[in-house]
């Protein structure tokens, strides 16, 4: 706690000092797709400049946005005699169907950055997460605290109060909950691979010459090609390359066992469809 306090007023201080700024661009998901990596990847080189802390949660909860841009724009902070594109990596903010309009408000000329795993590694990675820390006791502030004003969120009632189900549990949770036309936003560990009409949302708000949607397998086996397009997009020059080795995906957590053949088969049966409709849109396969 004492270390966490030092560090919270160190950062305050370096704000209040060094001023804060507008963003330049946006690294913003999907959930467990890499975004942590490339935020760091970028960080490392020369002419960027990351968020305190990396996800600032601005634009998708209701108790951060209504502290108003300078809240926001504290966030960024230009360190004496440095000189970057400023930038933050909230990775819900693609699957939150009011972000994009919010950022687009706040900044018509933002450029977006979008990651996407294939959706049924994504939804295994991501429930191994919440297993991970119900069985370590461990419950993020953010779930503590439902933005629905419950004493108890949904995701806190299925994965942490009786501890978590198995995947193929979870599956039938989110299923039933489909098929009742369930209003609420999680738990939404499937829905969230649903990515066509969460970026035809951004491509819509931003044109789709301010969107760059890469892929998470690329990510991890070619690191240097992927910062290369991120250059590119954001007209930055590209230089220093060949430094990060493949492989060195961050957030990385040790799975209990393989997904079994049959939840294997079941969402990819359900998925299909989906994955035609963003084949199609983008006009390419991603490399996830």
């Amino acid at each position: 706690m004492v270390k966490k306090t030092a560090a919270l007023a160190f950062r305050n201080f370096k704000r209040k000092v060094w001023g804060g700024h507008q963003p330049d661009f946006l690294i913003v998901g999907a959930q467990k797709s890499g975004t942590t990596s490339l935020f760091s990847y970028l960080q490392e080189r020369e002419g960027f400049l990351g968020s305190l802390p990396k996800e600032v949660h601005f634009f998708d909860r209701e108790d951060n946005y209504k502290k108003g841009f300078g809240w926001y724009e504290s966030h960024f902070i230009k360190p004496p005699g440095k000189n970057g594109l400023h930038y933050e990596a909230s990775p819900t903010y693609l699957f939150r169907p009011k972000v994009p309009e919010r950022l687009y408000e706040y900044n018509p000329t933002l450029k977006i950055i979008i990651l996407l795993r294939e959706p049924i590694s994504r939804a295994y990675s991501a429930w191994n997460m919440y297993r991970q820390w119900s069985e370590e006791g461990f419950v993020p502030w953010a779930i503590q605290n439902d933005p629905y004003g419950r004493k108890e969120s949904r995701i806190y009632q299925v994965f942490f109060k009786n501890g978590c189900p198995s995947f193929s549990d979870y599956i039938n949770i989110e299923m039933d909950l489909i098929n009742e036309g369930d209003a609420e936003d999680e738990p939404t560990l499937l829905r969230r691979g649903i990515y066509k009409p969460q970026i035809e949302r951004y491509i819509d708000a931003f044109g789709s010459k301010r969107v760059l949607v890469l892929g998470f397998n690329e990510l991890k086996t070619a690191p240097e090609t992927v910062l290369k397009k991120c250059y590119d997009f954001l007209g930055v020059p590209c230089s220093e390359l060949s430094k990060t080795p493949p492989g060195e995906i961050k957030n990385k957590r040790t799975y209990p066992s393989n997904i079994s053949p049959e939840d294997l088969k079941t969402l990819q049966e359900w998925y299909a469809p989906a994955n035609d409709d963003l084949f199609n849109y983008l006009g390419y396969r991603p490399d996830w």
